[in-house]
């Protein structure tokens, strides 16, 4: 197939109102082929509220168990949180689950499943999912997150294979790269729809409407997934993040006309047909 397809999706729904705003209005603006939604954000009351008048916009469980706190009341997940009942962090998890493995990938197979029973509970239609802080390229939770996927009838999960090509980020980009590369070996997705490339690990949060038609024009043809994480205001929720000027970049007119030039052709995680309504 020498088209290239790309679904723009929105990280973090439900996490706080600046970036709920911001990506309500992307999608009255026809830029998003998705959402995923964090079970236990803040604000996931009304995300679930936007989500029941707009069927047409594909929502994905974005599957958390290193930020916020727990949607389980198990014991089982005590091994992966703190003292105050938070989740212990990406660094933290990761050696706990070095320290007890077992116990730490039921933790998190527990939490996970969870979350997205919250998520379909709530009225939600999974087509996708992925996880915060891409946890699930790491094994054993790719191996999880396959088997939930199957479990509650998700057909796509994200793969996280963003090529190598800012040296800035070198390391932190090839060891996703390679964790997730890792994972596609040792557990098979078949009968689940991937992404055969990805944007968004290096530039999280921090895109202009010229860097985004930058590394689009790059891409080879395929279905890629450009991961974005729009807010209403730069520094909100990450003091790091430049989620206002990253929204404004997504409805930058120069941007969608862009797309156009490149013949990228904007699809969803719902249904991976030609979108004409950008």
């Amino acid at each position: 197939m020498s088209e290239r397809r790309l679904i723009i999706n929105a990280d973090d729904y439900g996490l706080c109102r600046e970036v709920n705003d911001a990506i309500e209005e992307l999608n009255e603006a026809s830029m998003l082929g998705g959402v995923s939604v964090l079970a236990n954000g803040g604000c996931l009351s009304q995300a679930i509220r936007y989500l029941s008048r707009a069927p047409q916009l594909s929502a994905g469980a974005h599957l958390n168990t290193v930020e916020g706190t727990p949607v389980s009341a198990s014991s089982e997940v005590e091994i992966i949180i703190d003292r105050k009942g938070a989740f212990l962090g990406l660094p933290g998890l990761l050696r706990r689950w070095i320290q007890h493995p077992s116990a730490t990938a039921r933790a998190v197979e527990t939490e996970w499943r969870a979350q997205i029973e919250r998520l379909i509970a709530s009225g939600i239609k999974l087509h996708h999912a992925d996880s915060h802080q891409h946890l699930h390229a790491f094994p054993p939770a790719f191996g999880c997150a396959v088997t939930l996927c199957r479990e509650y009838g998700i057909t796509a999960l994200r793969i996280p294979n963003e090529r190598v090509q800012d040296y800035r980020r070198f390391v932190g980009t090839l060891a996703l790269c390679s964790s997730s590369a890792l994972s596609h070996l040792v557990t098979s997705t078949c009968g689940l729809q991937c992404n055969d490339h990805f944007l968004g690990f290096r530039r999280a949060g921090h895109y202009t409407a010229a860097t985004l038609l930058a590394e689009i024009a790059s891409l080879p043809a395929g279905l890629t997934e450009l991961a974005v994480h729009p807010s209403t205001r730069d520094g909100l929720p990450y003091a790091e993040y430049e989620s206002g000027r990253e929204r404004a970049a997504l409805l930058d007119t120069s941007f969608r006309n862009g797309l156009r030039e490149l013949e990228v052709n904007l699809v969803s995680w719902a249904d991976t047909g030609l979108r004409e309504d950008f």
